[in-house]
């Protein structure tokens, strides 16, 4: 089944935050140490078979599709433009839509149910829970430049503040050192790129 996700990362320029990105999707599907699958595989939106560039098209035009169509589609929208808040919002929406969902399915479950019944995954209980507690994976829409889920509302806020206070350098570096770089600092800008997984 595929899905579409969304990596919040730091950086000053497109390709920066691109790169990033791709490191944490990397880690989602599995490469590097000490990794572990979320997903199958990803495309990115400068990919052209990726999917759900209508979807996110019709996010970001607020529904008007002579505004945006999914051939000219940016690979990466900055969080602090109305087109990066209305995907964010988007996708923070449907993820919580989902995990309610999901908590009022199992929560209906529990009445008919024994704790032997959820022990022995009785009406798909066990899946429910596993659902509720995921960090990474299908139940997760937001993910931090590292590959973390952000599986809750406060844990996308904390990010998106932590991202929107990094300081770049203006080779769109990091500033590890403010003192020896003093001058050289641009204000951080935090990127949001969409990317079709599969699992």
């Amino acid at each position: 089944m595929h899905k579409l996700i969304c990596v919040l990362v730091p950086g000053t320029t497109e390709d920066n935050p691109l790169v990033r990105a791709r490191g944490a999707l990397n880690a989602l599907v599995g490469i590097g140490i000490d990794t572990v699958a979320a997903f199958d595989y990803y495309k990115t939106f400068d990919e052209p078979d990726a999917r759900f560039k209508p979807y996110v098209a019709n996010v970001v035009s607020d529904g008007d599709s002579e505004y945006v169509d999914d051939e000219s589609l940016a690979p990466a929208f900055p969080m602090d433009s109305d087109d990066g808040q209305a995907l964010l919002d988007d996708m923070l929406r449907t993820q919580s839509e989902k995990f309610r969902e999901t908590f009022s399915t199992f929560r209906a479950k529990l009445d008919d149910l024994t704790v032997e019944d959820v022990m022995n995954d009785v009406e798909g209980a066990r899946f429910n829970l596993q659902q509720l507690a995921e960090y990474e994976g299908p139940s997760v829409f937001l993910y931090n430049e590292f590959g973390g889920g952000l599986s809750s509302p406060k844990a996308v806020t904390e990010c998106v503040d932590r991202i929107q206070s990094v300081p770049f350098a203006s080779d769109g570096g990091v500033v590890e050192d403010a003192a020896a770089t003093e001058g050289n600092e641009q204000t951080s800008r935090g990127w949001i790129i969409p990317a079709d997984v599969h699992y």
